[in-house]
Order: C-alpha cells, then sequence, then structure tokens
C-alpha cells in the first residue's frame, strides 16, 4: 500500500511566485505566502499521545482532511496539495499513529483513526470537512465516514483496500505476488511482516524491486518525482521546520497491516454520506476489483475508473478535491475567533 512520492505540476512554487509581486516591493504577502506555505501544528490526543497535523490552502474556502498512506506521512499529502495548487479548498493532514511526529498506539484498529480526525476538527474549530484516504489510508476514510456522520461531508477512496475477507471478496484473490506475500506476512506475526519491510519495502525504489511493485506510469511519476520535484518537496519540508521521524515508519508498518488483516471495527454499509472511489486500470499492487467490491457495499458509492493510471493518483488530485467539496460552501465553516 506504497505509494511513490508522488506530485504533478512542476516548478509550482517558483512559477506562483514569479507571477506575483515580492512581498517586499507591494507590501503584501505573495500568492505562495497566502496559499502554499503549509504550517505543521500539535494535536494534543491525551497526556501521553498527539498528532502531528498540517494545513496548506487560503483559510476561507471548505476544508479537505487528507489521510495517507501506508507507509507514509501528512506530508506527502500536503505537498500533492502543493503541486496541484486547488486553491478551492484548503487541505488539512496528519501523520497517522506512529508516523512522523505521532504517537504510536501498537495494536490500533482501522476505526481508531475516528477520534484522530474529530479531534483535528475540534482543534481547528470546525464542524464538518470532507476526507479523503490514499491506498492504505482508503479504509481510514471510509471509517471516519462512518463513525462521525455528523462531522463529515463527503469521503473519497484513491487506489484504497479492500478488507482482509468479506462476503465475496478474497483479498489474496488477483494479487500480484509481493502484495500476496504481504498480506500473509500481516495474517502470520509481527516478526514475518518487519522482515517483508526489510526486504521490499525499504528497497522499494531500487529499480529489479519496484518495477515488482509499480505500473509503467507509476514509474515514470516517481522518476519525475525525484529528478524534478525534490526541491519543491525538500523547501517544504523546510518550511515545516521537519527533521528525521520522531518514531520508527517499520513499527508503524506493522500495526498498519496488522490492522488490515483484522476486522477494521466499522460496518461499511452503515456510511451515509456521498461516497466516490477512484481507481487506475493499471494499478497492479492494488487491483480496481478492490474499489468495484467496496462500491458495491456502500448504497451511496460512485466509482471512477482511470485508463493508463496506476496506483499513484496525484494526476487526478485536483478533480478529487473538486468532487470532494463540491457541495459544501464557506458557510458550513465554523471558527472561533480569541
Amino acid at each position: 500500500m506504497t505509494t511513490p512520492q508522488d506530485g504533478s505540476r512542476h516548478g509550482v512554487l517558483q512559477h506562483a511566485a514569479a507571477a506575483s509581486p515580492s512581498a517586499e516591493a507591494t507590501g503584501q504577502s505573495s500568492v505562495v505566502d497566502k496559499y502554499l506555505i503549509p504550517r505543521a501544528f500539535t494535536v494534543r490526543m491525551s497526556e501521553h499521545e498527539s498528532v502531528r497535523a498540517y494545513e496548506v490552502g487560503p483559510p476561507d474556502v471548505p476544508v479537505v482532511i487528507g489521510i495517507h498512506g501506508t507507509p507514509s506521512s501528512g506530508v506527502n499529502e500536503t505537498f500533492k496539495y502543493v503541486a496541484t495548487s486547488p486553491v478551492f479548498c484548503r487541505l488539512v493532514t496528519f501523520d497517522r499513529q506512529g508516523y512522523g511526529g505521532s504517537t504510536p498506539r501498537p495494536g490500533r484498529k482501522v476505526s481508531d483513526i475516528a477520534p484522530i480526525v474529530e479531534a483535528v476538527l475540534n482543534h481547528l474549530s470546525l464542524d464538518v470537512a470532507a476526507v479523503y484516504g490514499v491506498s492504505g489510508g482508503g479504509p481510514h476514510a471510509l471509517a471516519a465516514a462512518a463513525l462521525l456522520p455528523d462531522r463529515i461531508s463527503r469521503v473519497a477512496s484513491l487506489g484504497g483496500i479492500g478488507p482482509n475477507f468479506g462476503p465475496g471478496f478474497d483479498y489474496m484473490d488477483g494479487q500480484i505476488p509481493l502484495a500476496r506475500q504481504e498480506m500473509l506476512a500481516a495474517r502470520s506475526d509481527p516478526d514475518a511482516l518487519r522482515e517483508f519491510y526489510r526486504r521490499y519495502i525499504v528497497t522499494m525504489e531500487v529499480p529489479d524491486v519496484e518495477k515488482e511493485w509499480f505500473s509503467q506510469n507509476d514509474l515514470r511519476v516517481s522518476r519525475f518525482m525525484r529528478e524534478v520535484m525534490a526541491p519543491v518537496k525538500k523547501k517544504i519540508e523546510q518550511q515545516l521546520s521537519l527533521h528525521e521521524a520522531e518514531f520508527s515508519q517499520e513499527d508503524a508498518y506493522v500495526d498498519d497491516f496488522q490492522s488490515f488483516a483484522s476486522p477494521w471495527g466499522f460496518e461499511l454499509g452503515s456510511i451515509k454520506v456521498p461516497v466516490r472511489f477512484f481507481h487506475g486500470l493499471a494499478d497492479i499492487m492494488v487491483p480496481p476489483r478492490h474499489s468495484e467490491w467496496l462500491q458495491s457495499q456502500i448504497s451511496n458509492a460512485g466509482l471512477e475508473l482511470f485508463p493508463n493510471i496506476g496506483h499513484t493518483l496525484s494526476q487526478i488530485m485536483s478533480h478529487v478535491f473538486a468532487w470532494l467539496v463540491g457541495e459544501t460552501s464557506c458557510r458550513g465553516l465554523r471558527r472561533v475567533t480569541s
């Protein structure tokens, strides 16, 4: 459920800055300063647990919450927003438990994402927001919609995975060999997952391993990211003053896949808000039938399939954002002023 670090519009920070007078020349903030420089903040969950979160975009537009994949971080979702510049919405995202700067919770369930989403909304004094999840974040976005029906307006799953087992669905059916091994390890024990992580996840960008996970288009996007967009991503990380991850990504990955192999902790059929599944037809990591089956379990769900696109869906992010805020307005936001 890993994605190469992705983006789609090169040089967006440089182009935006070039198109606007400098802040020094005008006495006002540039478009980049206003809309495309993210900020990081901490949401306290308890005395011993906290979540590191990020936001980017205009302050007076509908909010979308983004949930990253496995393994990844909220920074990658922030980067995709900057790269595609959908400034008709504001993105709020966070590091899931154990990733980046968020406190681990061993033994967590997919459904444990709901209190985090709720705490982020409360921290920002927001009544409601749309939510999306990428790959392994897909089930988490669905959990938020199922368990927070009054706080989530719409939900999208992008290349999201199906459950370990479901009526008429077997996770293993049609999977590439590495994805089958991954779930078999998750069904076995943590040590098997750790061995898989060390052999096949940390080496994902090694050419011989990379081509076993990703479609040709995914590989093109990955090369584009490494060769063209890397300076933009580095600049964002500098703006956020991020350092090395505070916790073990390996541990977070193990926790993730054990939660995927277990019951998710909510019923898909309980989701009543509008749902849409987005999936690339060339996705070899998570076959499109995952989204097709998930759609069949939710009464108010739609499905969009994209030819030539694989597991990396950065090329359609503006389209996804536009659907997520399609029927929301600024009047739906509540803000508290000091």
